[in-house]
């Protein structure tokens, strides 16, 4: 599972998209997406701009924007775990 949470994010996809995709409860894939920054296998960013244009057109924006929008991508050695 772990793998596939790591894969789609380096594909680009929302929190969203992988949690309905995958079946899972959003509150449980955040759980795991950070641990998985704890861990060094992703790393996280806020987002500014233009990509935050993105995250308003997510469900849940107005739930994880209080605190901040971020979004996620993988470190080495998260890419290293995809391949």
């Amino acid at each position: 599972m772990i793998k596939e949470v790591l894969r789609k994010i380096g594909e680009g996809k929302t929190l969203a998209e992988i949690s309905k995709e995958m079946n899972m409860e959003y509150s449980a894939l955040l759980g795991l997406v950070e641990h998985l920054v704890k861990m060094g296998y992703l790393e996280t960013r806020d987002r500014q701009g233009e990509e935050i244009k993105v995250c308003k057109s997510c469900p849940l924006f107005e739930i994880c924007s209080k605190e901040g929008a971020k979004i996620y991508y993988l470190t080495e050695k998260g890419k290293r775990v995809v391949k």
